[in-house]
């Protein structure tokens, strides 16, 4: 039986951006590209900027928040988790991804 990492890695979805693949590989704690992504930050206004494999700072911009969250809701939902699959990796992503945003009143 799959674990949870297993269902979610790129390989199995053969549409997959390789941006796509950075993230997922990076919330699974595996390097799937070259170069691996080291952290991935959300901005205080909502964008995500990524740290790559040696470089000093987060450099790389890779979109907003809003689509990295569909995209990330769209896989766990294509990938036949189970409902404990899906906690663990909700928590996987919750510790990968440090936000700065501002929640607004």
């Amino acid at each position: 039986m799959p674990t949870w990492k297993e269902k979610l890695h790129p390989k199995r979805f053969d549409g997959m951006s390789g941006k796509m693949a950075a993230i997922v590989g990076y919330i699974l704690d595996e390097a799937l590209t070259n170069p691996a992504i080291n952290e991935l930050v959300v901005t205080s206004d909502g964008f995500v900027l990524a740290q790559h494999d040696g470089d000093v700072g987060d450099n790389d911009f890779m979109g907003q928040e809003s689509d990295l969250l569909r995209n990330w809701k769209n896989l766990l939902d294509t990938a036949g988790l189970t409902p404990e699959e899906r906690t663990e990796a909700e928590a996987a992503y919750q510790s990968h991804i440090h936000s700065f945003k501002v929640a607004r009143r």
